[in-house]
């Protein structure tokens, strides 16, 4: 009873409207003390039981005023604006730099965003990084021209481990690496001096018209085959067929004499 006259008092000190609604808000406001300058105006309008607006209307007459929102935002700064300034920070950082786990001159650089197969990818489009890598370092790519890890390791984006080569130089390496199983090891001995050698002893040897489900075409006896295996060390008389016709082995020919692949 005692601290109502008191506040009833102070009300009539301050000037405070006469309206039920009104003494009763403050009231409660002056209740809480110094506590009400830690709410913000809807906050202390929920606590209170009233309107932000009768807050407001109130401001004037309370000895700890709550914080006022609009006062305190900064002008010219809101989400739209914060939206474009995380947009432009994020477009201005150079993910080919910032992805890539840079290591030794010598050492691969793993990429460290999305891969495809294997391979580092980045958006738009899954673009495929080492060759933007390339692109960056050496200038534009060749049209018809691959790039390829001199390596073997597809994550690695260290531009001295990247080169330019043809298709059929990028079969060669990765054959030659022993990174494709299905490869025999009497096949990746044959070298290209061997490849040639083979066509031109087979376009030789003799052959003979076979018909076959109603088609007729030649064919080089059987014994002439197993001769020839025999005279260049080859186990496997279908694979030296396949040589001599160029169902295999063509990827060898991208190599030089010494079965290494071109510069």
């Amino acid at each position: 009873m005692m601290a109502a006259r008191r506040g009833g008092a102070e009300r009539r000190a301050r000037g405070v409207p006469g309206g039920f609604g009104a003494r009763l808000a403050i009231d409660r406001i002056l209740a809480l003390g110094e506590k009400a300058s830690r709410y913000t105006e809807a906050d202390l309008a929920r606590v209170v039981g009233v309107s932000r607006e009768r807050i407001r209307q109130l401001m004037v007459h309370l000895p700890h005023k709550p914080v006022n929102t609009r006062l305190a935002r900064v002008p010219g700064y809101g989400s739209r604006v914060e939206h474009a300034f995380c947009t432009t920070v994020r477009l201005s950082i150079d993910r080919l730099v910032a992805l890539v786990d840079a290591r030794g001159d010598d050492e691969c650089w793993p990429w460290l965003g999305n891969k495809y197969r294997g391979y580092a990818v980045q958006g738009p489009g899954s673009q495929y990084v080492h060759r933007l890598i390339f692109e960056r370092e050496h200038g534009p790519i060749p049209r018809g021209m691959l790039v390829v890890h001199t390596l073997g390791g597809r994550p690695c984006c260290n531009p001295r481990h990247l080169v330019l080569a043809t298709g059929r130089e990028r079969t060669w390496r990765t054959w030659r690496s022993g990174s494709r199983v299905d490869v025999s090891d009497e096949l990746r001995r044959v070298t290209p001096a061997k490849v040639r050698a083979i066509r031109r002893a087979y376009a030789k040897l003799p052959k003979v018209k076979v018909r076959q489900r109603g088609r007729t075409f030649e064919r080089v006896p059987l014994g002439c085959v197993k001769a020839l295996a025999e005279r260049f060390g080859m186990k496997n008389r279908r694979l030296l067929a396949n040589i001599a016709t160029g169902k295999s082995g063509s990827w060898i020919l991208s190599g030089n004499d010494q079965g290494q692949p071109p510069d």
